[in-house]
């Protein structure tokens, strides 16, 4: 886990407010929200026991793909994410302006 996220942890469990909010965005209750962010700052990386379920030779090639398929589609999902929120924002800036530019043209006859 970086600093910054380990320092906006510590900032979120010792801020009531931003607690609640990180709970309400997770759909999680205030406990279960304060438990997630400590054991985060105390187990940042999967357990073992999690790596051992996971890769083991009992598991499936499928099992195995999906788990990984997760883990790379959520950073890919959010880096598109953000990018389409970005060009669609740009975009209706952009809208706004030439309609607000033609409306104020027609208007001033």
């Amino acid at each position: 886990m970086d600093d910054t996220f380990r320092k906006k942890a510590k900032d979120t469990l010792h801020n009531e407010d931003k607690l609640k909010y990180f709970a309400e965005l997770n759909r999680l209750s205030i406990d279960a929200a304060r438990a997630l962010l400590e054991r985060l700052l105390r187990e940042p990386d999967i357990s073992e026991q999690a790596k051992e379920y996971i890769f083991s030779k009992e598991r499936s090639d499928d099992f195995k793909g999906y788990q990984a398929g997760e883990e790379i589609g959520y950073k890919k999902g959010h880096e598109a994410g953000f990018a389409k929120g970005a060009a669609l924002g740009a975009l209706s800036v952009i809208g706004t302006l030439t309609v607000a530019g033609l409306a104020f043209l027609l208007n001033k006859d």
